[in-house]
């Protein structure tokens, strides 16, 4: 179990349990915060980082290290040494303690121990099929033990360090000290290409006396002994017992096989003499097939593939002895044996016989679930009852069932999460879009599904704007053209009303833009920031471009304050619509305005002039349509805010003037419309066409 957990980076991924152990040590270490630092320092998604049935690539893992190194100030191999010693310390509390604690009465029984559990993890109980390390012990005479690691990511062996330390103190009660007498590395041919393996030598040295015998076992069990020299055992009944073996001599060939291996691999190779490197290939440890490497690696769990299955010699029968008649008998035996050639890995132990001079592989086929053993062609008989194997299948069937079920629900779980984050989305863009349809505070009473309800004001301000010639432009353009005009000119205008949220857009209907400030909460400056609002939409305005003239289009803009009354109206389709006198007026006073001026009504003026931070200039009284004689006033200026204030757009000292107001009233002197008039009228009016279009309203 340890050593999975050590080398879960082995392949090309690690396991997602390296990141949330690593990531429950820095938060109990260091803080919640420091955890967060790591993960934005490493670019990992928060939640992302640690999917404990997830596999990660390894530059993420080791990307994950980096960032705690640098961020605790140690060094990556102080890292690695102090996530091994808390490693253990994890994975007992999360529900490996009794395992761990199950292993060996000692500390050199847990480590010879390490490689067959390992194997056990990796491809039972997580199916993960990762190429973990190998561990190799030697008891010295000196009462010292020597480690042998081997692995195929170098770099990681101060893992180990942690981990025998913390396994000695916590399940043995004992104090080691670990010393590297050796580290070298080499390439090995792999079936999958070339890879670096590092070979790292510890020796391990009992601090103290107390507790000594779980460091090494000091007894040696008493052996029952036998009147003979030998317990007679037929070959038969031996085969029979053990249906799963060999036994090869010091040069590797074949000397006796179980009964059940002759299902498995060709008759005419299981003979006596046959080189095990024509029937097998060890898969695990990754050493080649000789006496010598098999001795030093006694402790580890051998996997083995057969080279050839039964089904070879019978298709070599046949297409030696066959004819054109029989051919169809043939195939059909063929096919009958199809799922015989596939054989199954056999995992197992390799055992030196008291000559010294034997090894016997007692083994059992690698099959862990009920669809593997039906892939083989087996069935659970071909098992003695005393193999475990039998009840590894039968449970491990339920524990994956488990694990599907599991896994589908975090599959599921992912998917939620996503719809959910999508669904927020989606709802952050209604709540913006109804937010841009209402006021903010009756869009937040909306949401809340409260009702609004229609309230009377007694003074707001409302803004009118629109083209002054804009029916003559509709008759002159392509609509595309009359589209995008206004397009500019209405985006323009909204990110103006954008920078106050006391400014509500109420409408736009072809040319006409209204706004007005004052409701739906009352504020007292509801005229200066509709006047500072106007300004700003005056010189935005000179940005957009006639279509005709290729000039600055020169909007009209009237502004009043009075009594409205406002409510929403609709429910699937909700508007805030404004009724009321001062609707009317501030309309007149737009439709009666110059091209590229802000004309305000007395009452207006009188709002907005209440703090003295405007210029205005009279326009005396002028006749309205429907409502005779009005007095009227010009905005020219503001003394609190410069034009860049409130448009929020760069200044060029090299063109603009230090307030902008005076290339913003340029256009708007005595004489300058008159002559733009003129110009329009000359270029771009037959004599026989209506000037009542021109002069729209």
């Amino acid at each position: 179990m340890v050593s999975i957990l050590i080398e879960s980076l082995r392949v090309r991924d690690s396991f997602g349990f390296i990141h949330e152990s690593v990531r429950v040590l820095i938060v109990r270490t260091y803080g919640e915060e420091m955890w967060s630092n790591v993960l934005v320092r490493s670019g990992f998604e928060s939640g992302k980082e640690n999917i404990v049935n997830h596999y990660y690539k390894d530059s993420d893992t080791y990307l994950l290290i980096d960032s705690v190194s640098v961020l605790t100030k140690m060094t990556r191999e102080q890292v690695w040494e102090t996530y091994g010693g808390f490693l253990i310390e994890y994975t007992m509390e999360v529900g490996w303690d009794e395992l761990v604690r199950s292993m060996s009465p000692n500390l050199k029984g847990f480590l010879d121990n390490l490689d067959s559990l390992h194997y056990f993890i990796d491809h039972v109980v997580y199916k993960a099929n990762l190429r973990g390390p190998s561990f190799r012990c030697e008891e010295n005479t000196d009462g010292t033990i020597t480690l042998h690691y081997y692995t195929g990511r170098p770099g990681l062996y101060p893992i180990v360090k942690g981990v025998i330390r913390e396994v000695a103190r916590r399940v043995f009660e004992i104090e080691v000290s670990l010393t590297i007498t050796g580290r070298t590395q080499r390439s090995v041919q792999m079936t999958i290409g070339e890879r670096i393996e590092e070979h790292v030598i510890f020796q391990i040295k009992l601090d103290n006396q107390n507790n000594a015998d779980n460091f090494i076992a000091r007894k040696t069990p008493p052996v029952l002994e036998s009147n003979e020299n030998y317990l007679r055992m037929s070959s038969l009944d031996f085969a029979t017992a053990l249906p799963y073996h060999f036994i090869m001599d010091e040069e590797c060939k074949l000397v006796f096989a179980g009964r059940e291996l002759y299902n498995h691999l060709p008759r005419e190779l299981l003979v006596v003499g046959t080189p095990m490197m024509r029937l097998f290939e060890i898969t695990r440890p990754q050493i080649a097939l000789d006496f010598d490497n098999i001795c030093n690696f006694i402790n580890a769990v051998f996997v083995l593939q057969a080279r050839a299955g039964p089904g070879d010699s019978y298709q070599r029968n046949a297409n030696s002895e066959s004819s054109a008649d029989d051919i169809s008998h043939v195939q059909g035996l063929h096919l009958t044996l199809k799922a015989r050639d596939k054989t199954p890995l056999i995992k197992g132990q390799m055992m030196m016989l008291s000559s010294n001079k034997h090894i016997i592989y007692l083994c059992s086929p690698y099959v862990t679930s009920i669809p593997e053993l039906l892939q083989y062609g087996m069935r659970l008989t071909a098992m003695p009852l005393h193999d475990a194997t039998r009840d590894i299948i039968l449970l491990n069937q339920q524990r994956l069932s488990d694990v599907e079920v599991n896994l589908q629900l975090e599959a599921n779980n992912e998917q939620l999460e996503t719809m959910a984050r999508d669904l927020e989305k989606e709802r952050e863009k209604t709540d913006a879009l109804l937010k841009d349809l209402l006021p903010m505070s009756v869009a937040e009473q909306f949401l809340k599904n409260e009702d609004v309800e229609a309230r009377q004001y007694e003074e707001a301000s409302i803004m009118f704007s629109d083209v002054p010639n804009f029916a003559f432009i509709v008759t002159k353009c392509e609509p595309k053209q009359i589209v995008s005009m206004l397009n500019d000119l209405f985006t323009r205008f909204d990110r103006i009303i954008g920078f106050n949220e006391n400014v509500y857009k109420v409408e736009t209907v072809g040319d006409c833009y209204v706004t007005v400030t004052g409701v739906p909460e009352h504020i007292d400056d509801h005229a200066e920031i509709l006047c500072h609002t106007a300004l700003g939409m005056l010189w935005e305005s000179r940005e957009v471009k006639n279509p005709l003239t290729d000039e600055p289009v020169l909007v009209r803009i009237g502004i009043h304050s009075g009594p409205i009354v406002a409510g929403v109206i609709g429910g699937d389709k909700p508007k805030y619509c404004m009724y009321g006198n001062s609707l009317s007026v501030a309309s007149s006073m737009e439709t009666h305005s110059l091209p590229g001026r802000i004309q305000l009504s007395a009452k207006a003026h009188k709002c907005a002039a209440r703090g003295g931070r405007f210029e205005f200039v009279s326009r005396g009284r002028i006749p309205i349509r429907g409502r005779g004689e009005m007095e009227t006033f010009f905005l020219q200026r503001s003394f609190k805010k410069s034009i860049w204030e409130i448009t929020k757009r760069p200044r060029d000292p090299a063109v603009h003037s230090i307030e902008g107001y005076d290339e913003l009233m340029d256009v708007c002197q005595p004489g300058a419309i008159e002559n733009k008039i003129a110009e329009m009228r000359t270029f771009l009016i037959r004599p026989d066409e209506n000037l009542d279009l021109f002069f729209d309203g």
